[in-house]
């Protein structure tokens, strides 16, 4: 207790002496507010809420404006207050952002929190900025792309998958996040650390050498369209066909905000996925799959979906799922008409099927791809689907990646097959 007193009473000399104002942190967004010539620092979001938790696990510098305090190892609670942040159970309001500085051996971990599913301890590699956005303290790290990069490919990837397969998958990863680096110059962050939202990002981790070893071949090799970073999309497994860009983030355009790049990412065959499914024992679930749901899994699922965010149609119980539309060149399904009924009255709802897998489980059902759907009479009702692929569909298909570099195929090779309209550049 003595221990954190003196902490507090420490930190309160040094704090909220030159605090940032909160108008500069809202800075109006320039059409490209960066150009990317060297290795860029990237921000990445790991924690955003009410109270966030950091653990320090040797000492390290907490520096706000131009004052800097050591801290001693412990656990740090930090939580909003009024129109800044404060740690939990002091008295010292900080206005600004404030800085905690790493070692050279990582020092900092932080509970990093997503948008959905559980928390992740990750210990971060860089330095960690603390600020108050709206009305939530954030967590920020502060990491070079290619550290970045080893830790998102070995998250995203085994890391025991040959080099090209990783290789291909680096490059992929740095011109998703080079695009949304440049776009992003006035905003508080680039990337947020869960695959959710970006990519998955676990920080300092065993195993990223060898993945560092793998990519370091492909340093600053980004792949553009007309001279911008693409926002490059990956997945599992494509099932054997590619889905295109613009139907899986319709109206998405380069850092410039005003070049389309739809036709950086088209639909392309892709004969690795089977194969690729079939040698990693994942057949099943990246190849050909099936899934039985029950109707009550499926209304319960629907009525959940639509209460989560205003304006979204009411769903009462479910009957039945039909295929309304199908894209004739990838083969995916686009729109489902959903039968159920409501207040007594049988309806129908069209839904996007992107939409209704995310609403009912991508994990079920793994893609959009559906050979086969019918309604099982047995009791209580069930929804028969026989797919392919698993995932969006839209860009490098993982499983293809590790096939075709066991069969001797580069990572620049690779990744041609898949974003056929994008050039692959070295920019840094």
């Amino acid at each position: 207790m003595v221990e954190w007193m003196r902490f507090l009473l420490l930190l309160a000399a040094c704090l909220g002496l030159a605090a940032v104002p909160d108008a500069q942190e809202d800075a109006p967004r320039e059409a490209v507010p960066r150009t990317l010539k060297e290795e860029p620092l990237l921000r990445v979001l790991l924690a955003e809420a009410q109270r966030v938790r950091v653990d320090i696990l040797a000492p390290v510098s907490l520096v706000v404006g131009e004052r800097a305090t050591t801290l001693e190892p412990g656990t740090l609670l930090l939580e909003v207050r009024e129109d800044g942040w404060r740690i939990a159970g002091g008295t010292t309001l900080v206005r600004g952002p404030g800085r905690l500085v790493n070692g050279a051996t990582p020092a900092l971990r932080v509970q990093a929190l997503p948008r959905f599913g559980a928390p992740r301890d990750v210990l971060v590699q860089g330095d960690l900025t603390v600020r108050r956005i709206a009305d939530q303290v954030a967590l920020i790290e502060r990491v070079p792309m290619e550290r970045y990069l080893a830790s998102v490919v070995g998250a995203e990837m085994n890391p025991k998958w040959p080099a090209p397969a990783l290789a291909a998958q680096a490059i992929v990863a740095r011109s998703y996040a080079a695009a949304r680096w440049m776009e992003r110059g006035a905003e508080p962050w680039d990337v947020h650390w869960h695959f959710g939202v970006d990519m998955a990002y676990h920080g300092a981790t065993p195993g990223d050498a060898r993945v560092a070893a793998a990519i370091e071949p492909t340093r600053g090799q980004v792949l553009t369209y007309r001279g911008l970073p693409v926002l490059a999309l990956f997945h599992a497994s494509s099932g054997g066909r590619t889905e295109a860009f613009e139907r899986v983030k319709p109206g998405v355009v380069a850092p410039d905000g005003k070049t389309p790049i739809a036709a950086a990412m088209p639909v392309v065959e892709d004969p690795a996925a089977l194969p690729g499914a079939d040698g990693l024992s994942l057949a099943a679930t990246h190849g050909r799959w099936k899934a039985d749901l029950p109707l009550p899994e499926i209304t319960e699922a629907l009525q959940a979906w639509s209460r989560a965010e205003e304006g979204r149609p009411p769903f009462g119980t479910v009957e039945g799922v039909s295929i309304l539309e199908r894209h004739a060149d990838s083969g995916r399904v686009a729109k489902v008409s959903v039968r159920h009924v409501l207040d007594g009255e049988r309806r129908f709802k069209t839904l996007d099927a992107s939409v209704f897998r995310l609403a009912v489980s991508p994990v079920r059902i793994r893609s959009v791809w559906w050979d086969r759907c019918v309604i099982a009479a047995k009791a209580p009702g069930y929804l028969v689907l026989e797919g392919r692929g698993f995932g969006h569909g839209c860009g490098l298909s993982q499983v293809s990646a590790w096939y075709l570099a066991r069969r001797g195929e580069s990572a620049t090779s690779i990744v041609a097959r898949f974003y056929q309209g994008a050039k692959l550049e070295r920019l840094y």
